[in-house]
């Protein structure tokens, strides 16, 4: 219903009926609709990002890789990444839409990139006191089928992040499968 309302009131306020609908219910529709504390800190991001992607080689060793994450900001609301490393021996290049939905009180994250035809989406979080952005949802796994993952970003500082993918290992158990350590350009 209040999905509704929000559509009534913006095809109304296009046709200049804003005037006759009650203040109170304009005041409820457009208060998702304006850029909060929490975008703010999303936008904090934008900008051009040395990465070092580590991961796990089969014979269990570190391996490390380079690449760049160019963060822009869109509409006020959200962060459009392009993202681009040698990954496992091959160019990977990656599109991400990144967020804060006021209606489910949930930072999001919508990813697609050049190893699966499958997106991932997760939402959760932020944890002021670690500065900590903890996301949770499904991504394609070893098997081929969407499975749980958990996305844990640390924002060290204005110009220093981490983050952490982590999935389903052979043995049931949680295990990291890549770390991406981030440095803003200058």
């Amino acid at each position: 219903m209040k999905l509704l309302s929000i559509a009534f009131l913006s095809l109304a306020s296009l046709f200049g009926a804003q005037k006759v609908i009650a203040p109170s219910l304009v005041a409820v529709a457009q208060d998702p609709m304006v850029a909060g504390p929490q975008h703010e800190l999303l936008q904090r991001y934008a900008g051009t990002w040395d990465a070092v992607l580590t991961t796990q080689g089969q014979d269990g060793k570190d391996e490390q890789s380079k690449g760049v994450l160019v963060a822009k900001k869109s509409a006020g609301f959200f962060v459009v990444d392009d993202f681009e490393a040698e990954f496992m021996g091959q160019k990977f290049v990656g599109h991400g839409v990144h967020g804060y939905c006021p209606v489910r009180g949930a930072y999001f994250t919508h990813w697609t990139d050049s190893m699966s035809p499958s997106p991932l989406r997760a939402e959760g979080q932020y944890d002021e006191k670690s500065k900590t952005l903890t996301l949770v949802g499904e991504c394609v796994g070893m098997s081929g089928k969407l499975e749980p993952c958990r996305i844990v970003t640390k924002h060290a500082d204005a110009d220093h992040q981490s983050f952490e993918l982590w999935m389903q290992g052979p043995d049931d158990k949680e295990a990291r499968v890549l770390r991406i350590d981030y440095t803003r350009r200058k």
